[in-house]
């Protein structure tokens, strides 16, 4: 199999990582995602301008009850980040990183945010699909917007977040849709207390949820299928962050994968459009069982994500922490002397 040509960015890269007064690789990591980032742009350029948007669904599961707590916490929770209360809105605001919070399915009558609310929450995926076909587009559309909008005002690095009760199963579900994986390698503790009894009872609605759907979430079309997969039992929150993540690949700008329900969504926008791996970052390896298996489908693997703090705190907590490091590093390898200049002194 035959080496990619080198790109034009990728030769500016060289030249100019080669002028620096650094060590060749004594960054690691950092020179891996400054380089990655500069080629997603196509041009290196020292300053990051990031935005953080955080996803808010109900979870039909969770309102009726099979999982999780009361689901009222869901548009609490979004209220409370608003006021930048938050743990996610205290990182952004202590450094600076701009945020919005988006419903695309909190079940409460009025919008909490920026209101793209699809419907009050999803069906219950043990005995429904968790949409229809057009609020999976309707939610789809949203996430691909907002990105648009921000790409306008001249946004070059997303990182996204979510919040919603019940949405460690759902995304359980789609995983192991997705990739044909059995539960027990893809359902974590999630919000649950991480005790053997409730584990059984999470890892048991999933395989019955996936007994219920399997004959509709096949498709000849791979592109099609993820959308079966994610409308019949996902959440609007991952059908919001699926399309703004396609929507950085059309727009040429990076982006920021949170936790375990981000890097679902990651891993079903590379089925849709292997592009994706150019410009997703990884942030933190949450603690969530079926982690690893979701970014690998991404081509990440656990000794490419510089977090390793066993975070499972949703809303992006883990991909704002990540943003800041990448902000600083971006800055250093942009304005760090050359070796010619260290010489002179």
């Amino acid at each position: 199999m035959k080496d990619k040509p080198i790109t034009a960015i990728e030769q500016q890269l060289n030249k100019f990582l080669q002028a620096k007064c650094l060590i060749p690789g004594g960054l690691g990591l950092w020179e891996v995602y400054f380089r990655k980032i500069c080629t997603a742009w196509g041009e290196i350029n020292g300053e990051i301008r990031p935005q953080h948007i955080i996803f808010s669904a109900d979870n039909g599961c969770n309102m009726e009850g099979y999982v999780g707590y009361n689901y009222e916490v869901t548009q609490k929770q979004s209220r409370n980040m608003l006021l930048g209360r938050s743990s996610a809105t205290q990182f952004c605001n202590f450094n600076n990183i701009p945020y919005e919070v988006v419903d695309v399915g909190i079940a409460s009558d009025d919008g909490i945010g920026v209101d793209r609310k699809v419907a009050k929450g999803t069906k219950n995926i043990l005995n429904h699909p968790a949409m229809t076909e057009a609020e999976f587009n309707s939610a789809f559309q949203s996430g691909y917007e907002r990105v648009e909008h921000y790409v306008k005002q001249g946004i070059n690095l997303f990182s996204f977040g979510e919040m919603g009760l019940g949405n460690t199963t759902t995304s359980a579900c789609v995983l192991s849709a997705l990739i044909g994986a059995d539960p027990t390698e893809t359902v974590g503790p999630g919000s649950w207390p991480n005790k053997p009894d409730l584990m059984k009872r999470k890892i048991d609605f999933v395989r019955a949820v996936l007994d219920k759907h399997k004959a509709s979430i096949v498709s000849d079309s791979e592109v099609e299928r993820v959308r079966k997969i994610v409308a019949h039992v996902g959440g609007f929150d991952i059908a919001a962050i699926l399309g703004a993540m396609l929507a950085c690949v059309e727009f040429k700008k990076p982006f920021v994968i949170d936790g375990f329900i981000t890097a679902v969504a990651a891993a079903c926008a590379v089925h849709m459009n292997e592009r994706i791996t150019d410009y997703a970052l990884p942030s933190h390896h949450s603690r969530e069982k079926g982690t690893e298996l979701a970014l690998a489908e991404v081509d990440i693997t656990q000794d490419m994500v510089p977090i390793q703090a066993h975070m499972s705190m949703g809303e992006g907590t883990g991909a704002i922490l990540m943003v800041q490091m990448l902000k600083t590093t971006q800055h250093m390898f942009v304005n760090v002397g050359t070796f010619a200049d260290l010489m002179k002194l």
